[in-house]
């Protein structure tokens, strides 16, 4: 989907960048100029202006801390603004995440400022493509569902302990394959934006990045040392003044990790159907996400096999198309039948209107000539299913509430969190 970023200051509507996704041309600078226009006229009648449709776009605008302004202009595909105004949250806080919240409240060189945000366009421009969208819209990290991720564990802590540091992680191919429970005690956000940091380093390569966690920590920066241990398998840390990359390197990858060698290349072949081994999976089922959200942890799969002969096989369709079918029904679902779930610390507009309906809603279905789709909103679990169009109308809701029921009890969703006192 096409979509037109423009970041300005709030005071005089100096462009900082713009940035554009899909085939699309840059807005023009006259384009940026009448978007801050109709934004600062009404500003000056008191007036917070937050989104708009056209004929066939939506436009969203989001001032922050009186600073910076972001316009996103996005093709209308009939969703909820909240989602937009999610976007706008993200670019911000992948700002603040590079920068630190002091440089962008107080805005004294611009020219240098313009320049330093470079830094921030590899995680932006993955926040404004499709791609993989599943964890920015649901605010959430993906995860990788194998037993064998548990057996990381003991590694990862001893090497964060001897980084002295309570916070490091594993990803596996840009998703989370085993954390502390200090990381896993960041919020949704930050661990979305940590990760898409991660997935745009350079391939087989080491790095020793300052940070800022744009809730625990927006004024103070930690140091994430990342280094690649396999090709797609990267550990990360996040410290202060010690160790350096070089010890890192030196002194602590080999011990730490050289014996698990074995145990990290199984876990780099986990199958890209991202399903935990002791989860059945119907035949009728083409992609699915399901997304706790009180841990911030998402499961999503859109490339499960057809098995020859089931219902599936009747209508196939790419991988591409059920990843578009099931972030649409995302979309139209969240912010318009479910309310929408963030993180504690965050708070903002997308938040004050949960949902269009007087009522709380449970279930959802949508049904279409090439496939189905079925939602379930329970405690703290979000399930999206999308179905092959062969499935019986009358089997996709017991087939979806069974499927959620083995996936809350796979453990994949225990809470590893540091328990507070």
């Amino acid at each position: 989907m096409a979509a037109h970023l423009v970041c300005l200051t709030n005071e005089g509507g100096v462009p900082l960048f713009s940035r554009s996704s899909g085939s699309t041309k840059p807005l023009a600078f006259a384009e940026q100029g009448m978007l801050y226009g109709v934004q600062m006229f009404a500003q000056n009648y008191g007036v917070t202006l937050q989104s708009t449709d056209t004929e066939d776009s939506k436009v969203a605008w989001r001032v922050f801390h009186d600073s910076i302004v972001l316009v996103l202009v996005q093709a209308d595909d009939g969703s909820s603004h909240v989602h937009a105004n999610t976007i706008l949250e993200h670019v911000f806080q992948t700002m603040v995440m590079y920068l630190g919240l002091d440089s962008l409240v107080r805005l004294r060189n611009i020219e240098r400022l313009r320049r330093d945000l470079r830094v921030c366009y590899p995680v932006i421009d993955s926040l404004l493509e499709d791609a993989n969208i599943f964890d920015s819209i649901s605010e959430s990290v993906e995860v990788v569902a194998i037993p064998e991720a548990a057996s990381l564990q003991d590694p990862l802590d001893s090497f964060v302990t001897e980084c002295e540091s309570t916070f490091g992680c594993v990803h596996c191919n840009g998703r989370l394959l085993v954390a502390t429970p200090k990381w896993w005690g960041l919020s949704g956000q930050e661990m979305m934006l940590l990760s898409r940091l991660v997935r745009s380093l350079p391939k087989n390569s080491s790095s020793d990045i300052p940070v800022f966690l744009p809730h625990a920590s927006p004024k103070v920066p930690h140091r994430l040392i990342s280094v690649h241990l396999l090709s797609g398998l990267v550990v990360s840390v996040l410290c202060l003044d010690v160790p350096t990359l070089a010890t890192v390197q030196s002194k602590l990858i080999e011990s730490h990790w050289l014996p698990h060698f074995e145990m990290l290349k199984t876990c780099l072949r986990a199958p890209v159907t991202n399903i935990p081994k002791a989860i059945v999976v119907d035949p009728g089922i083409l992609a699915f996400m399901v997304v706790n959200t009180n841990q911030h942890k998402c499961i999503v799969s859109c490339q499960l096999p057809i098995i020859e002969g089931s219902m599936a096989e009747r209508r196939p369709l790419t991988v591409e198309k059920r990843r578009s079918i099931l972030a649409s029904f995302y979309r139209n679902t969240v912010g318009t039948i479910f309310p929408v779930v963030h993180s504690p610390e965050r708070k903002d507009p997308s938040g004050e209107r949960p949902s269009s309906l007087p009522h709380s809603a449970e279930e959802a279905y949508m049904n279409a000539l090439d496939h189905k789709c079925y939602s379930i909103c329970s405690q703290d679990f979000r399930l999206f299913v999308t179905f092959s169009a062969a499935v019986p109308h009358h089997a996709i809701r017991l087939v979806s509430q069974q499927f959620l029921e083995s996936l809350k009890k796979d453990k994949i969703f225990i809470d590893l969190r540091e328990k507070k006192s």
